[in-house]
């Protein structure tokens, strides 16, 4: 698998007295600007740091903890206190070491009072220990299974709140909390509600009690221990909406309830006073995810300025690019709040509200075209509210309209409650069905599953229940979705279910692929045992996966020499794939020829991951043309390509890209059938619902299929039988604008046309032979389209349509050619700031934002770029002389990332008088709909459009110009999807190529 974190090496300096190094010295993540610690017993350094506290003046108590029952240091932890002014800077330090306690000594929470007093809870020595501000040991409190504490004033006097966990696993519920006071045990508080595994404890200034512990939930007690509310669901299902917290609970002098939800990282999360909204902001990666469940407690502190703080407790492991560990940190003021980035603002009624949307289809998918049956659930819980106003909408692939509807929902503590809606899918295609959810007017949240409407093809599978096993290997679903390449992963103690992956690969008709994938599996002794063991049974053995990431060139072709007769002398008739580079990275593959040679594997196989998400067939057709000539030049330019894993993104920044993935997914097969890879050796990896988090390309969840799914079967289900014969040669210009392929076989042909990102474009074709021509769309959809003439009129999409000729049918292309581009004459100047030479828009290169391109870059740099302070933005061409024009072709970038591609425009030209309107060009992009799916908070309909072609009555001028009035956010389609995902990433308008054509002859 591709490894997608870049580490970069920073330099980290630790100073043990002075101990606050600034973030910007230590490659801080985004969100903190203070940030002290490591590991060590040092001032300032901690072994096993285990909860921070305030006291009035500011000054941050930190505990570092431990266990006297361990030997690793990190875990047994040095046993101390240190002080620090609200600066970070080291004051004062005491030691909780104690021969007395033993193996009990486990000092666990801390609290500090007025008078600088520190109380340590030990939970296995069943105490609360108090000591002076010179850190003395002053008293001992006897409290069976003393965990959580805080400090409150209330009625004038100040109270030290012990929560215990009961049991001596510590792990029964508790009814009551213990009060501190004046130098002893005071009157415990009867808990209304008894809690278990209380994890922390804060209170207000009123005095109210506010409990982190099972399940996930915050109970909120009065001074008195009356119940007055709970927040959270009591689930267990790793809910990001507030419903389950973790941890720890801080409180703000306003009131601000703090604490964490799930999340890969966690959730850093506030709710207001009253408890009516919740506002969330992720925790940082590059503070190495201290805020995740997995690092277990993470403790919160509040400073008399309100700002939060931070215990990173979790290890790092040898990432460089992260801090030392463990650590302080203090986030921004502006961490967490309005204008904050990466920032959700819900409702508190959302809380405990578990929704679903299941279908009884099995995995969601309908073969036939009849009535759709979905319910709309909330499952069991604990909920603020208890009736729901729900509307549905049923959408397809382009934002097409199904059903519509609504119904009011009651709910009842505890219990689940479901509604069934139904329709019927008017034709094959992808459905999103789709329900948000509100509360007497107020939206609360909106969810969606996916479902697939696809005919029953002759040859392709249809899925039974249970068939699918889901997961990395799964032959069913794979056969079922027309990608029809599968690779496996021999290691030590799978073997046997390796065999049965084998069986089902045979039993659907896969090519498979064994891929030893890393270093410990590419042993000779593993390699002899495994394909002796398969001997007969897999045909093709991959030699590591992706060995860019792990070994030089040299060495890994070493390994190949070795490995390959090994391979060979036991089975002759398979094929060894190799180098599986991560990239087509031709430097790499270079010094690999030199190292291995061209007789040491069969086949070469490549990942083309190129850097960034889209498909690019400009840079494609370089790359792949370079890495031919690479290969002839070692004499082996014949070889076999074949394409052993790539995905498509399916999700960007929280957003389902879900027609834009299944345009980019076929437009991948069809381009890489043009160059000599045909789908049977072009691996799609991430089909169900695995792979990277930060770049989720399945297509696959458990909402449903995605449309690339829908359109991968179609065009299986199109082409099966019948092999690539040519790439029809539009012309010049149309080349440019079309792709069009011709597969044959022995009961006829097969047609494959789509345009290369532009609106639906009309295409004339010849056709010989019969009165019609039967059109399939990308989901299957079927129709006569009439010969009239000897020639055949269709509107090509950016999806692909399919052309099934009966034998004897013959289909011929136009050539299109526009003529002389003129754009070079012109000279460009811009309304606002812009990056890059104007040179780039005319100088016949078509720039990209792939790696290893002469004329491109993943840094986007080759790109002109024109900012977007305000809308509308002008691009004006002028020219010395009167230009005759009637045509421009406006190449942009595809929405990627950063990579903002151009939408709404007008085309004016100057009359000598004033700016004329030639032509207004509008993307019809409907707006995003805001739904939860997995991994996503809002779903959208774009259609990788990249490019513009502007056709015009012919005009007479000396000065065009483009008026701008939409584009993209980078990957963002719009500012419903944009504001979903909390970003504000800008647009820009980001241009490659500019032609300008004028008439030309019949």
């Amino acid at each position: 698998m591709m490894t997608r974190l870049c580490l970069c090496l920073l330099l980290v300096t630790t100073l043990a007295l002075a101990c606050v190094t600034p973030a910007w010295a230590m490659g801080k993540g985004e969100g903190s600007d203070l940030e002290f610690g490591g590991f060590g017993d040092g001032q300032g350094k901690f072994a096993r740091l285990a909860d921070i506290a305030f006291d009035a003046a500011g000054n941050l108590y930190v505990l570092d903890g431990g266990d006297a029952s361990k030997k690793d240091p990190a875990e047994a932890g040095n046993f101390l206190v240190q002080k620090f002014d609200n600066a970070g800077k080291f004051l004062s330090q005491f030691s909780l070491k104690d021969e007395a306690l033993g193996a009990k000594n486990s000092p666990t929470r801390l609290a500090v009072d007025s008078r600088g007093h520190v109380y340590v809870t030990q939970p296995r020595a069943g105490l609360v220990r108090e000591y002076a501000p010179d850190g003395k040991l002053a008293k001992d409190f006897a409290i069976p299974g003393a965990y959580a504490l805080t400090v409150r004033k209330i009625g004038g006097k100040e109270q030290v709140i012990v929560i215990a966990r009961g049991g001596e696993r510590l792990d029964k519920p508790v009814s009551e909390a213990q009060v501190i006071q004046e130098g002893s045990l005071g009157p415990t508080i009867p808990l209304e509600r008894p809690i278990n595994n209380g994890e922390d404890v804060a209170a207000d200034g009123t005095g109210n009690l506010y409990v982190l512990a099972d399940v996930h939930q915050i109970y909120k007690f009065g001074p008195a221990g009356k119940l007055v509310t709970i927040i959270g669901g009591g689930t267990n299902l790793r809910l990001e909406d507030g419903s389950e917290l973790y941890h720890t609970v801080a409180l703000d002098s306003k009131g601000n309830i703090y604490s964490i939800t799930p999340g890969n990282p966690g959730w850093v999360t506030r709710f207001d006073a009253g408890v009516t909204t919740v506002t969330r902001r992720k925790g940082q990666f590059t503070w190495c995810d201290p805020w995740g469940v997995h690092g277990g407690y993470t403790p919160f502190a509040i400073d008399p300025d309100d700002r939060l703080w931070v215990g990173a407790v979790g290890k790092c492991g040898d990432q460089p690019e992260h801090h030392y560990r463990p650590c302080v940190l203090r986030a921004e003021a502006s961490f967490i709040g309005p204008g904050a980035k990466q920032t959700a603002v819900s409702s508190a009624l959302v809380l405990g509200l578990n929704l679903a949307v299941e279908t009884k289809l099995p995995y969601n998918v309908a073969c036939e075209l009849a009535p759709v049956s979905a319910e709309f659930i909330v499952k069991a819980g604990v909920r603020r509210v208890q009736e729901l106003d729900v509307s549905y909408h049923v959408y397809d692939a382009y934002k097409n309209e199904a059903a519509v509807g609504s119904f009011a929902l009651k709910l009842k503590d505890g219990e689940e409650s479901r509604q069934a809606v139904s329709f019927t899918p008017p034709r094959w295609g992808w459905y999103s069905v789709q329900f948000q959810v509100a509360h007497k007017g107020e939206r609360l949240t909106g969810l969606a599953c996916h479902v697939g409407a696809t005919p029953k093809f002759p040859g392709m599978p249809v899925l039974a229940p249970g068939e699918s096993p889901g997961g990395t290997e799964d032959a069913p679903r794979q056969a079922f979705t027309g990608l029809n390449l599968m690779r496996v992963h021999p290691k030590p103690g799978n073997l046997e279910q390796i065999e049965k992956t084998i069986d089902a690969a045979v039993k659907f008709g896969l090519t498979l692929v064994a891929q030893f994938e890393g270093k410990d599996q590419c042993t000779p002794d593993f390699v002899r045992q495994t394909v002796a063991r398969l001997k007969g049974r897999v045909k093709f053995w991959e030699i590591m996966n992706e060995p860019n990431f792990t070994f030089k060139p040299d060495a890994y072709g070493t390994l190949v020499k070795q490995l390959y007769p090994i391979i060979k002398g036991i089975d002759p008739e398979v094929k060894v794939l190799a180098p599986t580079v991560c990239g087509i990275n031709l430097d790499w593959h270079e010094q690999f020829y030199k190292a291995a040679g061209k007789d040491s594997f069969d086949i070469l196989s490549i990942h083309d991951y190129e850097g960034h998400e889209s498909v690019d067939p400009w840079h494609w057709w370089w790359k792949m043309a370079a890495l031919r000539k690479l290969m002839a030049s070692h004499g082996d330019g014949e070889k076999a390509i074949w394409q052993t894993e790539r995905a498509v993104g399916g999700i960007r920044g929280k957003n389902f890209l879900a027609t834009c993935q299944a345009v980019r997914v076929t437009l991948h097969e069809d381009l890489l059938a043009s160059l000599g890879i045909p789908a049977e050796h072009n691996l799609h990896y991430y089909l169900n619902d695995h792979g990277y988090g930060s770049v989720p390309t399945f297509l696959w969840s458990r909402a449903g299929p995605h449309p690339g799914a829908l359109a991968t079967r179609t065009r299986q289900a199109m082409i099966q039988g019948r092999r690539l014969a040519e790439v029809l040669d539009l012309g010049p210009t149309g080349k440019k604008i079309f792709m069009v392929l011709h597969y044959k076989g022995d009961d006829g042909s097969t047609i494959i046309l789509r345009n290369l990102g532009t609106l639906d474009r009309p295409l004339e074709l010849g056709v010989k032979g019969g009165d019609s021509v039967e059109a399939v769309d990308a989901f299957g959809n079927s129709e006569k389209l009439a010969i009239k003439g000897g020639k055949v009129a269709l509107a090509v999409s950016s999806l692909p349509t399919y052309l099934r000729l009966v034998k004897g049918q013959e289909v011929a292309v136009p050539r299109i050619d526009f003529g002389r581009n003129i754009a070079g004459l012109a000279k460009f100047t811009y309304s606002a700031t812009a990056k890059g030479n104007f040179a780039l828009l005319a100088n016949g290169i078509m720039e990209t934002v792939h790696a290893g391109h002469p004329s491109g870059g993943t840094d986007g740099k080759a790109i002109w770029t024109g900012d977007l302070p305000t809308l509308p933005q002008t691009l004006e061409m002028a020219f010395e002389q009167p230009q005759t024009v009637s045509r421009l072709l406006l190449f942009g970038v595809r929405p990627d990332n950063q990579f903002c591609a151009l939408l709404d425009y007008d085309l004016e030209c100057h009359d000598g008088k004033g700016w004329v309107t030639i032509q207004k060009v509008r993307t019809p992009l409907p707006e995003s709909e805001v739904v939860e799916t997995p991994q996503c908070r809002s779903v959208s309909w774009d259609k990788d459009e990249n490019f513009h072609v502007s056709e015009f009555k012919p005009v007479t001028t000396n000065r065009l110009r483009l008026v701008v009035h939409r584009t993209t956010f980078g990957f963002f389609p719009d500012e419903a999807a944009r504001k979903a995902s909390g970003s504000d990433m800008p647009g820009k308008l980001m241009l490659r190529e500019v032609e300008i054509y004028g008439p030309t002859s019949p």
